[in-house]
């Protein structure tokens, strides 16, 4: 009987030995999470409250974990992967143990051996195809992907919508026939203009060998005419802000949005979440069932590419942690979490505006109250054929890329 019970005292410790649950005594789990942060702020708290709901229902489940979402002692930038690097091994002021960044970034954070393959995927988890190609290096998955992003036409008009190719495009806005300037967004910047380049090789080619077009070696001249005519429908008296600096200042950021939500342009170019920004700043009484929002054709042609935002496992984080971070993908990964955080409910309810972001699993758009929005089906279908955005090479090429590109499209403006 005394053998019995010290058998099973023996057998206990192992299976929480093996289980990574604390024993008597046994501290908890520390994981660390910063989460990316160029998403719309809903709750304008700089995502306190988001941090703060996602920490309680996650360690209700998981009292043995201590998640910390956002650490304090967090300051790298999320697009420098060296940086990154140092962090994820521990190198750095403000080690963690996951990273969510842009997948724009991977081959380089595995080429800093920073970050090893995940162990497993979510469970019973459907994601969507681009994500999970954009996770992916060298056949292993080195990312969870967790937002998409993708460029979109925002209008009210009919025309607008059903656009497929740059001169339908065109031709839609200059037959609205208003008085105020067809487009505004923001084409400049090292990140931002490669990748409308890219959107609009991939209308042209399709999206299966974009990462062919990441190269300073040669451009695909009839994109790059497509690109040269949209600059056009930003021109507004004698001026182009779309490219002359106007909208690439900081202070300037919403302005496209907040310049169309209040009828002083026809249309804006940009995320699906400038929606946001939009039904937030629209006039008051104003019904916002006038919106349309379609894929951007940036070329003769239209086939979407998607940006993918994924979880990254620092090198480092095994045993315990890695199984703390398992379990913390597999909450982020539930569609009743995405419902939550797509719908802005860590804001005050009174104020509630949806965050208009592409949750990158299909399972999201099911979820009742995403399924309910007026404007996330749409998203769920213009998106649904989307390819992946390139996962390596862009990052030390970026800048001449933007030179070369922008030198061509204002060469005739």
């Amino acid at each position: 009987m005394k053998m019995t019970m010290k058998w099973g005292f023996i057998s206990g410790v192992v299976l929480i030995f093996l289980l990574g649950c604390p024993g008597p005594g046994q501290a908890k789990t520390r994981l660390r999470v910063p989460l990316y942060p160029y998403i719309p702020d809903a709750a304008g708290d700089q995502f306190k409250a988001m941090a703060a709901r996602i920490e309680a229902e996650f360690e209700q489940e998981h009292p043995d974990i201590d998640l910390v979402v956002n650490p304090s002692c967090f300051s790298d930038d999320f697009y420098d992967p060296e940086a990154l690097a140092r962090s994820l091994k521990g190198e750095g002021e403000c080690g963690y143990d996951v990273i969510e960044t842009d997948t724009v970034i991977l081959g380089e954070l595995v080429a800093q051996n920073a970050v090893r393959p995940w162990p497993r995927l979510p469970r019973n988890v459907n994601f969507h195809p681009a994500g999970l190609a954009a996770s992916r290096q060298q056949q292993s998955t080195y990312g969870i992907p967790h937002w998409l992003c993708g460029h979109f036409i925002i209008s009210r008009d009919e025309s607008v919508r059903q656009a497929r190719t740059e001169s339908a495009l065109r031709q839609a806005l200059t037959a609205i026939n208003s008085p105020v300037p067809d487009m505004a967004t923001n084409m400049l910047g090292s990140w931002n203009l490669p990748a409308l380049y890219l959107d609009a090789w991939a209308d042209r080619n399709g999206g299966a060998n974009v990462a062919s077009a990441v190269t300073t070696a040669s451009y695909d001249q009839a994109a790059l005419q497509s690109m040269r005519d949209f600059v056009q429908s930003c021109e507004s008296s004698g001026s182009n802000p779309c490219i002359d600096g106007t909208y690439a200042l900081e202070e300037n950021f919403d302005l496209p949005a907040i310049l169309f939500a209040t009828g002083q342009v026809d249309a804006t170019l940009g995320y699906s979440e400038r929606l946001h920004v939009i039904l937030k700043n629209l006039p008051a009484g104003q019904d916002a069932s006038s919106l349309k929002i379609s894929s951007a054709p940036l070329a003769e042609g239209s086939h979407p590419i998607l940006f993918t935002d994924a979880y990254f496992l620092s090198v480092r984080c095994t045993y315990r942690c890695a199984e703390a971070a398992l379990s913390f993908v597999d909450y982020m990964s539930r569609a009743s979490t995405f419902e939550w955080l797509l719908m802005s409910e860590d804001a005050p309810e009174g104020s509630r505006v949806p965050r208009y972001l592409l949750p990158a699993t299909l399972d999201a758009y099911s979820a009742p109250k995403v399924q309910a929005d007026p404007f996330y089906p749409t998203l769920d279908m213009e998106t649904r054929q989307g390819a992946p955005f390139p996962n390596s090479g862009l990052l030390n090429i970026r800048q001449q890329m933007r030179d070369d590109i922008l030198t061509s499209i204002t060469s005739d403006t």
